[in-house]
């Protein structure tokens, strides 16, 4: 199969939000990083299979098999465990984040689990009226200040990596290296799914980086960054502004913030203070159920889990 038959296959079963985790072009991303990709397209009676993993290496020469935002199909739960079994059964455990609740282990999220997603089909005005009255001051003034959005090429990916490196550290959340976003950027181009910066200037000065991917209809907002200088404009206002407008131009249906807590979540939850910032947009809460792990070599599994615990202790 090839990556256009694959694509048509995970937009007919696409996940309630994150499909392009299971497009073709992410996995030859996955492989530039180094990883070893498996794909399944199995058409039975009873159903379809199509899922694709991520060999994720581990101490002790032991591997897992990651199938973010997977599997898809409407074969019953267990035929496909089975199916994929067969095939990946050499390793320690498989890592997977279905459409339904299963009866295995839970563990965190890799990838999020309940986002936010903007209805793009609606008008501009629409959407405009839905977010909170805060949202539209801040977009507003950011235009009374004479932000410019655009979108950039490599020429302003220093700048993007100083903006993720300067949220990081006053956000305290650990971001990827420079390398992971220039490989991701230069990956993922000239297929179905295609990433791109936006950037909000102030006076020629860079304020606020989004790193974005566009696939099948849908706009996702992956990673983004913020100046410590000039945080009175509230430059990432008008930049959202801009990607809703630029994404409706492009034809997709839908915006989504990749990532909120959950909704039963406290006010001390780490990503509370984001959470609030996305809702200002409007829009509907998306959950799936999460990450669970299907152990298959359950000593090894069982040392892992020891070994993880040690090292948070630590």
């Amino acid at each position: 199969m090839d990556a256009q038959l694959w694509n048509e296959q995970v937009r007919r079963f696409a996940p309630p939000f994150g499909a392009f985790l299971q497009s073709w072009e992410w996995g030859e991303f996955q492989r530039s990083m180094g990883r070893e990709i498996e794909r399944f397209f199995v058409e039975e009676e009873a159903g379809t299979l199509l899922a694709q993993g991520i060999e994720m290496h581990l101490p002790g020469r032991q591997v897992y098999w990651y199938f973010p935002k997977g599997p898809l199909g409407t074969l019953p739960f267990d035929r496909k465990i089975e199916i994929i079994r067969e095939r990946l059964g050499s390793a320690m455990f498989l890592r997977l984040e279905p459409q339904e609740e299963v009866p295995f282990p839970k563990v965190s999220d890799i990838q999020p689990a309940t986002t936010r997603i903007i209805d793009l089909r609606k008008s501009e005005e629409a959407l405009f009226e839905e977010m909170k009255s805060k949202t539209r001051y801040n977009i507003r003034l950011g235009e009374r200040q004479g932000v410019e959005c655009r979108m950039v090429g490599k020429e302003h990916f220093d700048d993007f990596c100083r903006l993720m490196e300067q949220t990081a550290v006053r956000d305290r959340f650990a971001a990827h290296s420079c390398e992971h976003y220039q490989t991701m950027l230069s990956s993922l181009q000239g297929g179905e799914v295609e990433s791109f910066l936006a950037m909000a200037f102030f006076e020629g000065r860079p304020l606020a980086g989004n790193l974005c991917i566009d696939f099948g209809g849908a706009r996702t907002y992956l990673h983004g960054g913020t100046s410590n200088l000039h945080r009175n404009i509230r430059a990432q206002f008008a930049l959202h502004a801009f990607l809703f407008h630029d994404a409706k131009e492009r034809g997709n249906k839908t915006f989504d913030f990749w990532g909120i807590a959950p909704v039963d979540a406290s006010e001390n939850h780490p990503w509370a203070g984001i959470s609030r910032y996305k809702e200002g947009y409007g829009g509907t809460v998306v959950s799936m159920p999460g990450t669970y792990d299907l152990p298959m070599k359950h000593l090894w599994y069982s040392l892992y889990g020891i070994g993880k615990r040690i090292k948070h202790l630590g």
